[in-house]
């Protein structure tokens, strides 16, 4: 009787157990929603004051961040710069911080800067800017953004810019952005960078410019999305481009098709849904209200999504009024175990604020 009772309740958990995982494994995207900021949050961002759901600093401009579980905690890595620079510090002055949370949405604490805007050697001497954290292989790579300018300070016979030098070469050091990678045994570091540039343009697939690095480990390879100037343009005109390769720091083999070239597209975040065997990716297209959605099956081949619009760039309050600020890019999402979205990290600016937003993410039924 009691070995009965036994198999009756092991019958019973199991039951239970397989109807959570059913209920717990989202098949598509398109009862997905956000769940509402409270009005004291938003007062939080506007008054610069970090707390759950909002990463701000009193001193610095903070834009865009990467956020991974390791160990039962969560670690952002954001770009900040003092303010004494103005925005445009962002291209300059930016440094990489590391923070640390027990839970996605925050608050995050400040423990350390983990690449700095000046360095001595290498070739990104100048900036760290637009980091995108990735776990693999049971290490830590950081992709980020810096300038190689080291051949325009030996032209000019100096050591390193001072901001007269940044503000009449501005354009030249724009053009000179290149993607590269810093490994990690651990989230606080040390990280080791790359010895050269990870992404550079080829002016056979694109030009210029090779920035806003976007990685995801699958398959035992590392599949990046970047941003470079379109061959067919002229003037600036930024598309997204896929590779990948077998290493972190390359070379990546990128696809000469763009992943989208109808309108310029950066800001790209990718992962790897498990239960529905697809490749994701949410990026900011400019001059649009939304936050766009593309997936694919192979990681090369991207279409829009049936849920083309993963978020608008609007925030719906818990007292039913809506909040648009000024600028909402840089989307990051954050998955679970199975790869599907629980959190999306947001850069806003707005009330003279820049700042990171956290925002959970719901499946209603």
């Amino acid at each position: 009787m009691i070995k009965k009772y036994i198999l009756l309740i092991i019958a019973c958990i199991t039951l239970f157990s397989c109807g959570i995982k059913k209920t717990s494994e989202i098949k598509d995207y398109k009862n997905l929603s956000f769940t509402p900021l409270t009005p004291e949050t938003v007062a939080s961002f506007q008054n610069n004051t970090k707390t759950k759901q909002v990463l701000v600093e009193p001193d610095n401009f903070v834009w865009g961040l990467s956020v991974v579980k390791w160990e039962g905690k969560y670690h952002a890595y954001y770009s900040r710069w003092n303010k004494k620079y103005e925005h445009k510090g962002w291209m300059t002055n930016c440094e990489i911080a590391h923070a640390v949370s027990n839970n996605p949405e925050g608050p995050f604490e400040f423990v350390n800067v983990v690449l700095k805007d000046k360095k001595t050697t290498g070739w990104d001497i100048n900036n760290s800017h637009n980091p995108y954290a990735t776990i693999a292989e049971g290490k830590i790579c950081l992709y980020y953004i810096a300038n190689d300018i080291k051949g325009l300070l030996e032209k000019d016979k100096i050591q390193y810019p001072d901001e007269k030098w940044f503000n009449e070469n501005r354009l030249t050091i724009r053009d000179s952005q290149r993607i590269g990678v810093a490994v990690a045994d651990n989230p606080e570091g040390p990280f080791v960078r790359s010895e050269k540039v990870v992404v550079e343009p080829d002016n056979i697939k694109f030009k210029k410019i090779a920035v806003n690095p976007a990685v995801v480990y699958q398959n035992n390879q590392y599949l990046m999305i970047m941003k470079g100037d379109d061959l067919n343009h002229e003037k600036p005109f930024r598309i997204q481009f896929v590779g990948n390769s077998k290493n972190p720091e390359g070379p990546f083999k990128f696809n000469p098709k763009p992943v989208y070239a109808k309108a310029q597209t950066e800001d790209a975040c990718i992962w790897f849904d498990q239960v529905m065997n697809k490749y994701y990716m949410v990026c900011h297209v400019m001059g649009k209200k939304d936050l766009a959605l593309f997936n694919s099956e192979n990681g090369f081949d991207w279409k829009h999504d049936e849920r083309s619009v993963f978020m608008k760039k609007e925030f719906v309050l818990s007292d039913g009024s809506i909040w648009k600020p000024k600028r909402v890019e840089r989307p990051f999402v954050l998955t679970n175990e199975k790869g599907q979205p629980i959190m999306i990290y947001v850069a806003v600016y707005d009330n003279n604020i820049n700042g990171n937003l956290a925002i959970p993410i719901e499946y209603k039924k």
